[in-house]
């Protein structure tokens, strides 16, 4: 018992601590990003709510949603929330590869658990939605955008793939930039808080197209759940991979981007800092 006891602190600091903390950070994402979806489309069509009919409400709920989500497990697990920004790290060199499969194994779980929460939370409005019908592959789509995303039928796969590409991109690349100890002339804890912005403005310049998923976890962890829950190949349909593939080849691409350009800058300008600041030492023939 004694040593169950002193096992279970060591166990909570490790590596399952750090995955507890992303299973319920990107949980927290998926409740206050997919729920404010819901406001906006599950809503759309009662006219004494027309504050739910502004693209506003998504682009800073899911800003907000980042945040928090941030703030819940940043210290425990540095919050990535988000496969592609765990890769990222591990293609850089900042994070370990034995590591990334548990981490993308609890962000897709807190996804999925999210997701559940609120499609029992929205029942009665899925179901207005739906026609008072059951939920199935044929009308799944109806509803399906509170959960996942999808490109507009005028956005073809090529560029489909590319918003999302260049918007993990632009995610990763900037929160490498944000995050940097180096970058920051003041330490202030407002990085989830500018994080979320960024969400915020990758939101209003890229998100039209499909949604923006830039993250596989918050599209295919929800996404799944409603396949269970009757939508079947209608949520598993043939947009499904863009979601999942092009934020994990985006993310390593924005990071390795800032890597080898205004990462390297950086470094050169503290190692040159550094050399300033070392004493002269005089030598034999002085």
């Amino acid at each position: 018992m004694a040593a169950q006891s002193a096992a279970r602190p060591a166990m909570l600091a490790g590596l399952f601590g750090e995955t507890l903390a992303e299973f319920f950070g990107t949980m927290v994402l998926i409740l206050f990003g997919d729920g404010c979806v819901a406001s906006f489309a599950l809503f759309n069509k009662v006219s004494t709510n027309p504050f739910a009919n502004t693209w506003t409400v998504i682009i800073f709920g899911w800003g907000f949603a980042v945040m928090l989500g941030i703030y819940v497990a940043g210290k425990i697990s540095g919050a990535h929330i988000n496969p592609a920004v765990t890769l990222a790290l591990a293609v850089t060199g900042d994070f370990p590869w034995r590591k990334v499969i548990p981490y993308w194994i609890a962000q897709v779980l807190g996804a999925f658990v999210a997701a559940l929460i609120l499609y029992y939370v929205y029942q009665g409005a899925i179901s207005n939605a739906l026609g008072g019908a059951a939920l199935s592959p044929s009308n799944v789509s109806q509803v399906g955008g509170v959960f996942y995303t999808s490109n507009k039928s005028f956005v073809g796969t090529f560029g489909a793939f590319c918003d999302e590409f260049v918007g993990t991109a632009l995610l990763v690349g900037l929160i490498l930039a944000i995050v940097d100890g180096r970058n920051q002339p003041v330490q202030a804890n407002l990085n989830p808080l500018i994080i979320g912005i960024l969400i915020v403005a990758i939101g209003a310049s890229f998100g039209l197209n499909t949604g923006y998923a830039i993250n596989p976890a918050r599209d295919f962890g929800p996404r799944l759940w409603m396949a269970i829950a009757g939508g079947g190949t209608g949520a598993l349909n043939s947009y499904t991979w863009i979601p999942i593939v092009a934020p994990l080849l985006g993310g390593p691409a924005g990071g390795l981007i800032y890597k080898y350009t205004l990462g390297r800058v950086l470094v050169a300008r503290e190692k040159a800092a550094e050399a300033e600041k070392a004493p002269v030492t005089a030598t034999a023939g002085d």
